[in-house]
């Protein structure tokens, strides 16, 4: 395991993983994500897929539109 990092990322749920994934994006490179479980095993399964029945803001339903034109385009 690394010693020191640029960013380190506490929490492997949708918000963890997305901003590490697009931290990476940007180019960032010394990054890490620590997890106590399995990687979307705490809150995130409420919203498989982040499409949730309801949305309580306009900028939540902002973040659910880009999630939802970005997931198509994610390799596997």
């Amino acid at each position: 395991m690394k010693s020191h990092a640029r960013v380190v990322v506490v929490g492997g749920g949708i918000m963890g993983v997305g901003l590490l994934y697009h931290l990476a994006l940007e180019g960032w490179t010394d990054v890490v994500l620590i997890e106590k479980g399995e990687l979307t095993s705490g809150s995130t399964w409420h919203a498989a897929g982040q499409c949730p029945h309801f949305n309580g803001s306009l900028n939540i339903t902002k973040v659910h539109m880009y999630g939802t034109h970005l997931y198509p385009q994610l390799k596997s």
